[in-house]
């Protein structure tokens, strides 16, 4: 199905307007970039964990062999 601008023959949005519309989603996704995540509140007060699951590095663990039963 044609778009309304191939329809018209004309745009449907002006330079200045799609410039705006430009700044306003680069905007947005620099807020996103540097907005922190929302921490997940818990129900009961639990003891706090060991290690940050968001800062392991996968490429750095170590490999540890399970000793036979």
């Amino acid at each position: 199905m044609p778009t309304p601008a191939l329809l018209t023959g004309t745009l449907v949005m002006s330079a200045d307007a799609l410039l705006k519309w430009k700044v306003q989603v680069l905007d947005y996704q620099q807020k996103v970039r540097e907005t922190k995540p929302v921490q997940q509140a818990t129900l009961f007060d639990l003891a706090p964990k060991h290690c940050d699951p968001d800062r392991i590095d996968p490429l750095q663990l170590q490999v540890r062999r399970r000793s036979p039963p």
